[in-house]
């Protein structure tokens, strides 16, 4: 990632992570565009719906206390109800936020990393709809190609920045830039488990969910 995907901490610690002011350009995922698009997946007409495979890597996000007095990630969506299922795709980590209503445009700041040896790394956000930039504000943005946050019927997908070859703890969170800093939900490390992790392709214009403890599945359309 860049210089972070908020003001997380370490779980028990609370360590913070500073800020960028990077840019996000727009792209596609799996079309060799530039990063963070926040946009929809697919480009076409209905096809055959892609079956994804369940995933053993699961965390499951909770909110966190940043420095916005009175406040946490509570507020998003209620605790526990969305969970961040991890998958593989052209040597990085994707990761799919179950149980989260992609079709609420209201503004998210999607955002993942890796921490190896209490320290983290890869570490990117991407706003979701694009057009809702000031959610990700004074958060490191996505830049490498294809990287960022997806939006395809309900479900809500993250290309990260992270390579599949390092091993440590992946985090994901979903968070908002608010006065004083960020307010969200996060996951507090899953272990890579590279062997078990299934693939995911993105830009892919629909895909057939497996059931999860917070969502149904099913299939999904990326097109409008």
């Amino acid at each position: 990632m860049k210089l972070t995907f908020t003001t997380l901490m370490v779980a028990a610690s609370m360590i913070f992570f500073g800020c960028s002011d990077d840019d996000n350009p727009e792209g596609s995922a799996g079309s060799g565009g530039t990063a963070g698009s926040g946009g929809s997946a697919g480009s076409g007409g209905m096809a055959q719906a892609r079956e994804v495979d369940a995933t053993p890597v699961i965390g499951t996000l909770s909110p966190y206390q940043d420095m916005v007095p009175n406040a946490d990630g509570s507020d998003l969506f209620p605790p526990n109800s969305v969970e961040a299922h991890w998958y593989q795709w052209d040597g990085r980590y994707v990761v799919l936020y179950r149980g989260y209503d992609a079709t609420d445009m209201t503004g998210i700041c999607p955002g993942n990393s890796i921490e190896v040896s209490q320290a983290f790394s890869n570490i990117s956000n991407s706003p979701y709809p694009s057009s809702a930039s000031a959610a990700c504000e004074g958060a490191g943005l996505a830049t490498e190609p294809g990287a960022g946050s997806f939006g395809c019927g309900s479900l809500l997908y993250y290309v990260t920045e992270i390579p599949t070859t390092t091993v440590g703890n992946l985090w994901g969170s979903m968070e908002l830039s608010v006065s004083g800093g960020f307010i969200g939900q996060t996951t507090f490390g899953t272990a890579t488990d590279l062997a078990n992790t299934p693939e995911f392709e993105p830009g892919l214009e629909a895909y057939d969910l497996p059931a999860t403890g917070v969502d149904a599945g099913g299939v999904v359309s990326c097109t409008p």
